[in-house]
């Protein structure tokens, strides 16, 4: 048979072409991937991105380079963390990141989300870190949060949450840094891994729990600017690890235990209190404040 000097050439604007007819790598993997459906569905629920943070969210990029994304080393094409933080997103936070069966990041704190927190969101069961902090947020969600047994740390601080604090909070025994909103429950005692509980600038009412002394790892308590009332437990000179510890501007009475300055040598800030002679023995101690309490003078 005759050679054709044509035919190199035609074979290749063959291959050429019929490559171009097969779909992106990057559609057909978002087409397929329950983890991109996942992500395009969250992108729906934001109705407001002014600097276009989300803008190439969609499946001519593949997902797992998306802006915020991160995708697992080992697991291929599995969304692993959402890191969305300080857009001035506005919007609601989808069901189907329930979705995202391996994810255990989200941070979404300093945007504008409204809403509550999907009930879905109890399905991730990986999830260690949370952080909707300083959102629009309300409802009583807390309760979506069971299921979420891993998480270690825990930030809900600065949003519009209503109603009090589940007895299911008390199971995640993981958690190691909590911020929340809501009345302090005694069973916070169970989380005896939490270095961090921060419950302040919020409407927390009624007595400190004697209970929280069970918390022998905590190093910082912050309570100060809620309505809080009655004395200061003992029990807190228990918790040996403290370094701070804030009170102020509440309705505390009586006196500063004697134990916290025989017990609480790491203490570096105790802002709040009347100074009984034992606060002489925090010689870690930098700051102190006694104002905006009901405290008895010496």
């Amino acid at each position: 048979m005759a050679y054709n000097q044509n035919y190199p050439l035609a074979m290749t604007v063959f291959f050429f072409l019929s490559f171009l007819a097969l779909p992106s790598t990057s559609s057909f993997l978002c087409k397929n991937s329950i983890d991109c459906q996942a992500l395009l569905k969250f992108k729906q629920g934001i109705t407001s991105d002014p600097d276009s943070h989300l803008q190439a969210w969609n499946e001519t990029v593949p997902f797992c380079n998306w802006t915020g994304i991160t995708c697992h080393q080992k697991l291929k094409n599995r969304v692993m963390a959402i890191e969305l933080t300080e857009m001035l997103l506005q919007g609601v936070i989808s069901p189907y990141i329930s979705n995202l069966s391996h994810l255990n990041t989200l941070s979404l704190q300093g945007n504008s989300l409204y809403g509550g927190i999907p009930a879905a969101i109890g399905e991730l069961s990986e999830l260690t870190f949370m952080n909707l902090s300083r959102n629009n947020l309300g409802g009583n969600s807390l309760f979506s949060l069971q299921g979420c047994w891993s998480l270690d740390t825990l930030d809900l601080d600065n949003t519009n949450l209503s109603g009090s604090i589940p007895a299911v909070l008390g199971q995640m025994t993981n958690l190691t840094y909590l911020r929340l909103t809501g009345a302090i429950p005694s069973f916070l005692s169970n989380l005896t891994k939490l270095t961090d509980l921060g419950l302040q600038v919020n409407y927390f009412t009624g007595r400190i729990p004697k209970e929280i002394g069970a918390l022998t790892k905590l190093e910082m308590l912050y309570l100060h600017t809620n309505l809080l009332e009655g004395s200061i437990p003992a029990s807190i000179s228990n918790c040996t690890a403290l370094r701070q510890i804030t009170l102020l501007e509440n309705q505390i009475t009586g006196k500063v235990p004697e134990e916290l300055g025989a017990k609480l040598h790491n203490m570096q800030r105790l802002l709040e209190g009347e100074v009984p002679p034992e606060l002489g023995k925090l010689k870690k101690l930098e700051i102190l404040y006694l104002h905006s309490n009901n405290l008895m003078r010496l």
